[in-house]
């Protein structure tokens, strides 16, 4: 990259930073971009040189958002310490913690982005993306003998994706606000649903065979 394209690199996410600010400051339909440029102290029209409206600015962080799961999937293919299932409820744990840390913004964008229309078709491929890395984890897991080979690994993707999409849809909405079970522990919870449905039937004999074995060691050190 020659400094040009990293000096604007560098004003994009200036921007894009200036304005996550704002919004949580002010929220999103409170926020304008003449707050923004003002903010950054520079023109409006500097502004439309890298983002053509506001709704861009949301487009550009559900992008980012979408774009740090698909590294983190990434990263758990190219693991081979421990098995599918368990990459899998690495992954849940590391999206709880994420939303968890920033939960107003998260849900700002998530609710802003699914009223756009993703012209340019970024959020699009980016979520097509998203789901060929699940289908990729899926078919590892099938190749293991971890997940059961009798349905498409695509289509297991397609229900983890819809369930965690649920819930944290839920959670945004304030749908749970008076209960006190976390993001966390919801998609956990789906997960064991999901993964136990999907076990191979080698991979769920073998927690069959495990469970007398612990529990006979839990009750010796019980009465110890």
């Amino acid at each position: 990259m020659g400094l040009r394209e990293e000096k604007k690199a560098e004003q994009r996410r200036a921007i894009l930073d200036a304005a996550a600010a704002l919004f949580r400051k002010r929220g999103y339909e409170e926020t304008h971009i003449r707050d923004i440029a003002e903010r950054l102290r520079i023109s409006e029209v500097t502004f439309f040189n890298y983002f053509p409206t506001k709704d861009a600015l949301i487009i550009a962080f559900a992008a980012e958002m979408l774009e740090f799961s698909i590294a983190s999937v990434k990263r758990e293919i190219e693991r081979h310490d421990c098995s599918v299932p368990d990459r899998i409820r690495g992954l849940m744990r590391q999206w709880a913690t994420s939303w968890d840390a920033d939960p107003e913004f998260q849900g700002l964008v998530a609710k802003q982005s699914r009223l756009l229309t993703d012209v340019k078709g970024v959020l699009r491929d980016r979520s097509l993306e998203l789901y060929e890395q699940y289908e990729r984890l899926f078919a590892e897991g099938q190749k293991r003998g971890e997940i059961r080979a009798d349905y498409k690994a695509l289509h297991l993707a397609e229900m983890m994706e819809g369930m965690l999409t649920l819930i944290a849809g839920n959670w945004v909405s304030g749908w749970w606000e008076n209960r006190h079970d976390s993001l966390e522990e919801r998609f956990m919870n789906a997960m064991t649903i999901l993964l136990e449905g999907c076990a191979s039937p080698h991979a769920a004999k073998s927690r069959v065979s495990r469970r007398p074995a612990r529990k006979r060691a839990a009750l010796r050190a019980r009465h110890k």
